[in-house]
């Protein structure tokens, strides 16, 4: 029987998390890696949507890229200050997202994918006190090949892919891949009669290998990628009997007759008014050189160097709605001042455009970086060491302006950011059947900052130095079935951050930046594979977070504001397994049990409508979220993939798959509002693809939500509105759609 067109899982998963190439069996830490077959049955297009095939990752969506992060076990960093850093570390072919809007773009020719849970500062350095995503795009290849896929689906999506890849001429070697996707949206705006929520996209990345020996190589990676999204636009989810749109507080109101005209707020809302367009249009374009020697026996040098330069416009319609003529109201109610209102437009004549609507807020992001990576490895030997040097030089800048009916600023930020690291790791095997692996590194950091008020006509300026040490220690035995225990540690640490944001004056910098991030875990797993390739993995872990970086909303004083939360803690159960049922049959289950709590905040800010009795006190209201959950942190969470190969006839296989994903109820809100939640839910998606034998051609039809489930990516308290309402983004997939996806190699 010939094999199946659709790779097999392979008995030895090589992974290079630890920046050796590894068995994944024999790693001590919990990764997980997806091949690109797994996101194509799962319809991940977009890196946002790698939480369909990994439970421990969740996407934490704002209003806006810039505003947005990846979690994972509960840890995430939202903060609206370009100077504070990630949580989670992303990076495509060893080049790091330093700036965290810059990971929010297409995913084009991957090849797979790898999930790092946990602190991983050790070997990757600033951003990844909880985690890192390793994303690998396909390499060159020495024979010719090509391909063109095309995806179209019901509710208007359409996705192109090409690439190409062999020999350019003796040792050298291309690839060239070229994504272009549009998507409506899933939210429909009746103002302006347009679905938002969607995106257009065209991404170029080319990489030349030059290969002259079996000891060296260097590869030429460049890239181009533009996006243009109009999400993330709100929509009403429950609002008060008789509330008026007053999203200022302010004697100019709008009754519901008119913001709320053919609009049904509640839990399947899609639906809005706004008479301002949303949107983001991102631009990221760079390139890395990676060169690797062999020498002396089996020592690997390698060097890393990339330039990448991202560019970000968005607009967001910050008054909720619609109120025509609403700074002229706001003048004569006297709310709003002449001089004021004319100042705003002196510096920033584009508010002109949007005298006869409401309010609007502009942002225009820069960052720009150079890193470097040295690497020398020694032989695959018991004894085996890694040592490195990282440096690197960031810097981002935004202005950002809002008006011009109220909540006026007008104000541009730079943040700069330079690293100079040392890191390395001892691997000793010290029995046939045992191993301890050591790791450190040394940060030295210096973070700088300007912030310039227009409106006030102040600027102030900073610089803060740190050099913070991290470890990771762990121990594994090898059993005679080649089971693999191991037990781990590891600390991390992120650095301190400027809260670069609205409302920063004297006060903000005198009290400098928020305090660096500190992180404690421990670990420990159990790894299983028979001759098969069916396995079972098992991680058990506490991590400890001191000054946990957070952003806080201050409802009472209409204000945001980066602050430290004294600990919280992450703690639960992972699991994965792999079995292959019958020689056509695969199942795939992977999940948790999460506990992500907070252990010490006594100072937060309520919600809004928070009542004495519900523990809210004082003037501003402030409460104790001491023990209670992290947002964006489901307690269960676990997804069940099946594949299913028959032979229809001798040149075909037909594939039938299916992914059901499930996860518990969550809370979206770090204030603990009960309205911020989504309940628990369950999403299933099925395809069925017919593939060439010969690898010529496929085609593969597919329903994603089967059964209409309903749920949303983000639901929050919305002070714009009203100050008891709340608004929601429903998720991408969150109506059932169907589609097909052809694919053509050559």
């Amino acid at each position: 029987m010939s094999a199946p067109a659709v790779e097999p899982e392979p008995l030895v998963v090589i992974v290079t998390a630890t920046k050796r190439p590894r068995n994944l069996q024999r790693i001590p830490m919990a990764v997980s890696q997806v091949k690109a077959r797994s996101l194509e049955m799962s319809g991940s297009e977009q890196i946002e949507e790698l939480s369909k095939v990994v439970p421990a990752l969740t996407v934490i969506q704002g209003d806006t890229p810039a505003n947005s992060a990846y979690s994972l076990r509960g840890i995430g960093t939202v903060a609206y200050s370009i100077s504070a850093e990630p949580s989670v570390l992303v990076q495509v072919d060893d080049v790091p997202a330093m700036f965290q809007a810059r990971s929010f773009m297409d995913m084009t020719d991957v090849d797979r994918i790898e999930i790092l849970r946990g602190p991983q500062n050790t070997l990757y350095g600033r951003s990844a006190s909880g985690g890192a995503v390793n994303i690998m795009t396909a390499g060159p290849t020495k024979e010719f090949t090509a391909s063109l896929t095309n995806v179209m689906t019901s509710d208007e999506e359409r996705r192109v892919s090409f690439h190409t890849s062999g020999p350019a001429a003796n040792d050298l070697y291309f690839r060239v891949a070229v994504n272009l996707g549009d998507y409506a949206g899933s939210v429909k705006n009746l103002t302006l009669n347009k679905t938002v929520n969607g995106y257009t996209s065209q991404s170029l990345r080319t990489k030349l290998l030059w290969s002259p020996s079996r000891q060296t190589q260097a590869l030429l990676t460049a890239w181009y990628s533009h996006n243009r999204t109009t999400c993330c636009a709100y929509a009403l989810y429950e609002i008060p009997d008789g509330a008026t749109l007053n999203p200022d507080g302010g004697p100019v109101e709008e009754g519901q007759d008119v913001f709320l005209k053919d609009i049904m707020p509640g839990e399947h809302n899609r639906t809005l008014h706004q008479d301002t367009r949303t949107f983001a249009d991102l631009l990221d374009g760079g390139a890395s050189l990676k060169f690797d020697h062999i020498f002396g026996g089996g020592f690997r040098f390698s060097s890393v160097s990339t330039v990448t330069d991202f560019r970000m416009r968005d607009q967001i319609d910050s008054d909720g709605g619609v109120i025509p003529n609403y700074a002229t109201r706001q003048i004569s109610a006297g709310r709003l001042s002449q001089s004021d209102y004319d100042n705003l437009l002196n510096v920033e004549p584009r508010f002109a455009n949007f005298t006869t609507q409401g309010n609007v807020q502009f942002g225009t992001y820069h960052s720009s970086g150079k890193t470097q990576e040295f690497r020398l490895l020694s032989p695959a030997d018991p004894f085996r060491y890694m040592v490195g040097v990282f440096v690197a030089d960031h810097e981002v800048s935004l202005e950002s302006a809002r008006g011009p009916a109220f909540r006026q600023h007008r104000w541009n930020a730079l943040a700069t950011n330079r690293d100079a690291d040392l890191f390395g790791q001892i691997d000793w095997t010290f029995q046939p059947r045992n191993s301890l692996s050591v790791g450190a590194r040394s940060q030295h950091k210096t973070i700088g900052y300007r912030f310039d008020d227009l409106l006030a006509g102040a600027s102030f300026s900073g610089e803060h130095k740190e050099t913070a040490n991290s470890y990771r220690a762990s121990l594994q035995h090898t059993s005679d079935q080649d089971d693999t225990l191991y037990v781990a540690l590891a600390t991390g640490f992120k650095g301190a951050a400027f809260d670069l944001t609205s409302g920063f004056n004297q006060d903000r910098a005198d009290r400098g930046p928020a305090r660096p991030e500190t992180t404690k875990s421990i670990e420990a797993g159990w790894r299983v594979r028979n001759t098969k390739g069916d396995y079972a993995n098992l991680s058990v872990f506490r991590v400890d977070y001191e000054n946990f970086q957070s952003q806080a909303a201050d409802y009472d004083a209409s204000t945001d504001f980066l602050t430290n939360i004294d600990e919280v803690r992450t703690q639960g159960v992972e699991f994965d397994a792999f079995r292959r049922m019958s020689p056509d049959w695969r199942l795939t289950l992977a999940g948790h049990y999460l506990d992500a709590k907070v252990v010490k905040y006594t100072g937060a800010p309520c919600y809004p409508g928070q009542t004495v009795a519900e523990g809210c006190s004082g003037a501003p209201g402030r409460q104790n979220l001491s023990g209670r959950q992290l947002p964006y942190a489901p307690r269960w969470k676990f997804n069940v993939m099946s594949d299913n190969h028959f032979r229809p006839d001798p040149n075909h296989w037909l594939v039938v798959s299916s992914v059901y994903r499930w996860q518990s109820a969550t809370l979206m809100s770090m204030n603990q509002d009960p309205r911020a939640r989504q309940k628990s839910f369950g999403i299933l998606d099925l395809s069925a693809g017919l593939h060439d034998r010969g690898g010529k051609y496929s085609v593969t039809a597919f329903v994603n939500n089967v059964f209409d489930t309903f749920y949303v990516a983000a639901r929050q308290s919305d002070g714009r509105t009203n100050s008891m309402s709340v608004v929601q983004i429903p998720a991408r997939d969150s109506a059932r759609y169907v589609g097909v996806r052809m694919t053509f190699s050559h």
